[in-house]
């Protein structure tokens, strides 16, 4: 068992340390259950960014850091299998959006392979009070949207940095 830590220092780098070794897990995760309902972690990621609502497809590309080339080709696996369904922009009907449009078995099949993690963390949550749970809301929440930026800002300088070295 490991020590407490005697500092804010020392807490912040282990919390640092847990969000690393849980975006790993997550990954891991991510990639064992795609697997199981035969979509690539890649594709999973995107139907999970889709029940969100409708993203455009260049929007979705930059999420993913995929290339115009590679999400078009991932839209029409989607598709083909019956997953997403692409409509024109009512705003602008130059771009394309996409949205989520797999049927009830699909969403089953997900809610089951989910279901034994959603005890696992309902039966840690019973552990906190209100305070400390909105507490981590408040910082999970906060965190995927700077990371989400980070994501999209790392993938703009991988292009451009592509392109001057290239």
């Amino acid at each position: 068992m490991s020590t407490a830590p005697s500092s804010r220092e020392q807490l912040i780098e282990r919390l640092n340390q847990a969000i690393q070794r849980s975006g790993n897990i997550t990954i891991l995760f991510t990639n064992a259950l795609a697997s199981r309902v035969g979509l690539s972690a890649t594709e999973f990621e995107c139907l999970s960014l889709l029940k969100e609502g409708p993203l455009p497809a260049g929007r979705l590309a930059e999420l993913c850091g995929l290339t115009t080339g590679a999400v078009t080709g991932l839209i029409d696996r989607l598709e083909k299998a019956g997953l997403v369904q692409r409509s024109a922009d009512p705003n602008d009907r130059r771009r394309v959006m996409v949205s989520t449009a797999y049927d009830a078995a699909f969403e089953s099949r997900i809610v089951e392979l989910y279901q034994p993690m959603g005890q696992v963390f309902h039966d840690l949550t019973d552990r906190y009070s209100m305070d400390d749970l909105a507490a981590v809301l408040d910082f999970t929440e906060r965190s995927s949207s700077l990371v989400e930026e980070m994501i999209v800002q790392f993938h703009k300088e991988s292009k451009q940095s592509a392109l001057t070295e290239g």
